[in-house]
């Protein structure tokens, strides 16, 4: 038998969490979120999205897990940053994330850049989750006014 893989999102505290059916930003904190009613307005950035890698089902090992853009064009002014390596919950935000700071991959980064227990070397016996991936979009100014390029998230990890 296999894992099952399923995002778990973080909403206002560790423990009020969701079961998404999309990553969407928006100007609001709210999971599977409809971004034509909570836009981010140009020159601002979206609510920080705080989700986990959720394993569960017969498995001997999880590791190596890689996160990146997989698909969807960037808009003009626009950029996703993240990281992949938090183990401990702060309340999401609007403000210029202190915490998703780092360019999120365009390709498979090849080695893993989303931690388990604190390390990116780290594994899971049995069901459980990656440490949280934080990611927050941010737009400019110049960023057009509308709808943005659907985005595809692929994450990858090495079973046994």
């Amino acid at each position: 038998m296999a894992a099952t893989f399923g995002w778990v999102e973080y909403l206002a505290n560790a423990t009020a969490t969701a079961t998404p059916t999309n990553l969407n930003f928006g100007s609001t904190l709210y999971a599977s979120l409809n971004p034509t009613l909570y836009p981010v307005t140009a020159g601002q950035n979206g609510y920080e999205k705080w989700v986990k890698a959720n394993f569960s089902g017969s498995f001997t090992n999880i590791s190596n897990i890689q996160f990146w853009k997989s698909a969807g064009a960037y808009s003009t002014g626009e950029a996703i940053n993240y990281t992949g390596m938090k183990t401990s919950f702060v309340a999401p935000t609007t403000t210029l994330s202190v915490i998703a700071t780092t360019t999120l991959p365009v390709a498979n980064p090849g080695t893993a850049n989303v931690s388990i227990g604190g390390s990116l070397a780290g594994s899971l016996l049995t069901a459980g989750a990656s440490d949280w991936i934080v990611m927050q979009v941010n737009t400019s100014t110049t960023t057009p006014a509308g709808a943005t390029a659907t985005k595809t998230f692929s994450l990858q990890y090495d079973e046994v």
